[in-house]
């Protein structure tokens, strides 16, 4: 009864956040409206204008192709036309040739299984066998009214439901990708100083861990952060919205970004990674020294300094960026050359500052690399012009202009 309580709550919530400000909760709620509207209409098309005696296969498809883009709206409405026109010709074929007996069932149930894990079908492959079970149970495979008519009401369906995608509230997905990549960029910059501020005061194998498990996170949405770019650039395709008043998003810098902070957090987690094993008491490794540490600092601040203003090209900017990535290098360039040719106190430390350094100016060359072609959103800044007019329907306009 807690859980059911809980669930409720949150739902409650969810729903509150949905028709207070934009959001993936507001982008659900309209996606079930438009698959509601679509379904409504298709049946009503099916029973008024097909005469449809049982008008289930149009509302079915509106149902099911109503997507999160225009593109995944037209895909599955392909998809699902051709799965149904496949299983009903088979079923028609294999029917009127050799009729229906309990081993050409089993054929022509072994080929439609088969025809279903075509890729190009994606999820509505099995429709194929289950639309010829249906032919060849009801109708005997040769009805040519009931396939005839299943196939018009599919089609019928598919373009009611892809209409009604792109005329109601069309979906199109910008705010998110911006505020994710944003995100990355952030999260990346305040664990670099946190680092560096930690290496400067009382550190620990359980700090180092923690550098370790927030890096290995970080990381680990990278993959999710370029599945939303994805979406936002798809929702542009197709879309009557986007087509009228075009957003001026650059998502091939977006990706890039996040490929960038992607491998840079890959090498500061190998960073906290050699810094966990050289606290640990257990291994008795040995630990870089309060000096080398303390200067090391000051390179992952300048790293931190050029994550803040990666992706950003005004000339403040810019000038910040370099300067950061400047500084890193230089002191990693000094601590390799003083590691180089000073004597150590224990000669198994080389490794331990060998492995600091390399994983620094590699994450330096990541950035570097990353100057001209990366591209990070401003927090504030606006995608379209402000939609023009008063009252509720222009309200309702500027609302469902900000997609996540």
């Amino acid at each position: 009864m807690s859980q059911w309580r809980d669930d409720t709550r949150q739902r409650v919530r969810a729903l509150r956040r949905a028709f207070h400000q934009p959001g993936p909760e507001r982008d659900a709620l309209l996606l079930l409206v438009k698959a509601a509207i679509a379904t409504v209409l298709a049946w009503q098309f099916a029973v008024r204008v097909l005469d449809s005696p049982v008008p289930f296969y149009a509302p079915m498809a509106a149902l099911l192709v109503v997507d999160r883009t225009m593109v995944r709206s037209l895909s599955a409405s392909a998809q699902r036309i051709a799965a149904v026109v496949l299983g009903l010709s088979v079923a028609w074929v294999v029917a009127t040739v050799f009729g229906v007996t309990w081993w050409t069932m089993f054929g022509v149930i072994l080929v439609a299984l088969v025809i279903g894990r075509w890729s190009r079908l994606g999820e509505h492959g099995m429709q194929v066998p289950a639309m010829v079970l249906l032919s060849l149970i009801t109708v005997g495979g040769t009805d040519e009214q009931f396939t005839y008519l299943t196939i018009v009401e599919t089609v019928a369906g598919g373009v009611i439901g892809v209409a009604t995608n792109a005329i109601v509230f069309a979906p199109l997905h910008l705010t998110k990708p911006r505020q994710r990549v944003s995100a990355l960029a952030r999260q990346v910059r305040e664990l670099l100083e946190e680092m560096a501020e930690g290496l400067r005061g009382d550190w620990d194998e359980q700090t180092a861990r923690r550098w370790y498990r927030r890096g290995t996170e970080i990381g680990d949405k990278a993959p999710y952060v370029v599945d939303d770019i994805h979406t936002g650039r798809e929702s542009t395709r197709f879309n009557l919205r986007e087509n009228l008043r075009p957003a001026d998003v650059d998502w091939d810098g977006y990706e890039r970004t996040v490929t960038t902070l992607r491998r840079t957090v890959w090498e500061v987690t190998g960073i906290a990674r050699t810094l966990v094993d050289a606290a640990d008491e257990r291994r008795r490794g040995p630990a870089p020294s309060d000096t080398f540490v303390a200067e090391y600092a000051v390179a992952l601040d300048g790293m931190a300094q050029a994550v803040s203003q990666l992706g950003r090209h005004d000339d403040d900017a810019t000038t910040r960026f370099d300067a950061g990535t400047a500084k890193a290098r230089e002191v990693l360039t000094t601590l390799r050359e003083q590691v180089r040719t000073t004597p150590l106190e224990d000669p198994e430390q080389w490794p331990v500052y060998g492995s600091l350094i390399s994983d620094s100016l590699r994450a330096v060359d990541e950035l570097e690399s990353a100057r001209e072609s990366a591209v990070v959103p401003g927090d504030t800044a606006s995608l379209r012009p402000p939609a023009s007019g008063s009252g509720v329907w222009a309200r309702l306009r500027r609302g469902a202009g900000h997609r996540s």
